[in-house]
């Protein structure tokens, strides 16, 4: 059951950015449109507001998006190393010398 959680959170977590990138623009037209029914102003506002909140939306999704790649990109180098660290056996050389006298 938690694991199903843990995935549909994932899920939801992974589409928020098309969420993002629609409503912020509809919701900033509407308010333009009320903006410029306010001051009388037909359609600039709307216009304004609604490519200022695509534009904002987009830029968020891509930084979001840079941050969560330089993430996986970190993790994979750990485990890159820690594997090599693992998988090098120590050399027979350094064995036994230390008991010799």
């Amino acid at each position: 059951m938690t694991a199903q959680r843990s995935d549909l959170t994932q899920q939801m977590h992974n589409s928020s950015g098309s969420f993002e990138l629609v409503l912020s623009g509809v919701v900033l037209g509407v308010i333009g449109y009320f903006v410029d029914g306010w001051a009388g102003t037909r359609p600039i506002f709307m216009v304004l507001f609604t490519v200022l909140g695509f534009a904002g939306a987009a830029a968020s999704v891509y930084y979001r998006y840079k941050y969560e790649i330089a993430q996986l990109n970190e993790e994979t180098l750990a485990l890159q190393k820690a594997a090599r660290h693992n998988s090098n056996p120590p050399s027979p050389t350094s064995k036994g010398r230390s008991g010799q006298a």
